[in-house]
């Protein structure tokens, strides 16, 4: 009966579908990167929401279609092997990821007590610009592109270009209140650092691993 349901009936490969579902989670996460796009407050919170749904509905895919691959033979089960064992390695930075970004969102959304000072908010935007661009890259490198989403940019230099952009951000928001140290800040600009390099760690090292 498994390798009926598996290897007859299953619509794909669970390996082709974990990996399809793997690199959506990508997309969507380099979309919610982008967000707030909408400027009515209500509409962006909605669709930042959907978004997150969505994320987390994939996340769970993914896991569900890891245990399938296990119950699959076709000639392609030790690929589809080592493709569930990477993308399960680089599931949970994704996740952490996500949950890291979904922290920083309430900056973007300007959520009262986490106004931005207007340079910081437009130094966190080029910020998340360059952040949408590095999950698009590696969901690129993923489906075969050679080149990625940039045009005159090599394979792997978007994390450099990422912490360029962190390194801009972290001097616009220590410059934004000049007679005030770092550990002065008030609490909201406390966590917002810390929360931006922990998004430039991860997405450099998951980037690395794909």
């Amino acid at each position: 009966m498994m390798w009926l349901v598996y290897d007859q009936l299953w619509a794909a490969p669970a390996g082709v579908q974990m990996k399809k579902t793997f690199i959506s989670s990508l997309r969507l996460l380099a979309r919610l990167a982008r967000e707030p796009l909408a400027k009515d407050q209500r509409i962006a919170i909605e669709r930042t929401y959907s978004l997150r749904e969505t994320i987390d509905a994939n996340f769970d895919r993914v896991r569900a279609l890891g245990d399938s691959v296990l119950f699959e033979f076709g000639p392609s089960r030790q690929q589809d092997l080592a493709v569930r064992d990477r993308i399960r390695r680089w599931q949970p930075q994704l996740r952490l990821l996500f949950l890291t970004r979904i922290a920083l969102l309430k900056y973007r959304l300007g959520r009262p007590g986490f106004e931005l000072p207007e340079a910081v908010r437009i130094a966190q935007q080029a910020f998340d610009d360059e952040l949408a661009k590095a999950l698009d890259g590696m969901a690129d490198r993923m489906e075969g592109k050679a080149h990625g989403v940039r045009e005159n940019v090599a394979p792997g230099f978007t994390p450099v270009l990422l912490e360029v952009s962190l390194k801009r951000l972290e001097q616009t928001t220590l410059t934004c209140c000049p007679d005030l140290p770092e550990e002065a800040l008030e609490a909201p600009l406390q966590s917002f650092l810390p929360l931006s390099r922990r998004i430039e760690g991860l997405t450099s090292t998951l980037d690395q691993g794909i």
